[in-house]
């Protein structure tokens, strides 16, 4: 079984889409996220809904905790 392992889109969905065009190339029998979807990047939602469509196993990455528990970000606090 090949399985294509995606991570770190951080909501590039312009380059979600061009990875998967390559994908289409190869013989790809599963597509797996390592998670970080949608935040900081220009296309959070479409990102995510485009994941959403490939109905793949999605691991939670740091980030997308951070969006749905917003923490303070650990490089941004008063001592840096």
């Amino acid at each position: 079984m090949r399985v294509a392992l995606l991570s770190d889109i951080h909501g590039n969905c312009f380059a979600l889409e061009a990875v998967l065009n390559a994908l289409q190339h190869d013989a790809v029998d599963r597509v797996v996220c390592l998670g970080d979807v949608a935040i900081f990047g220009p296309q959070p939602r479409e990102a995510l809904a485009r994941l959403r469509s490939l109905n793949c196993p999605v691991v939670m990455g740091n980030t997308d905790a951070w969006a749905l528990e917003p923490q303070p970000h650990p490089m941004r606090n008063a001592e840096t």
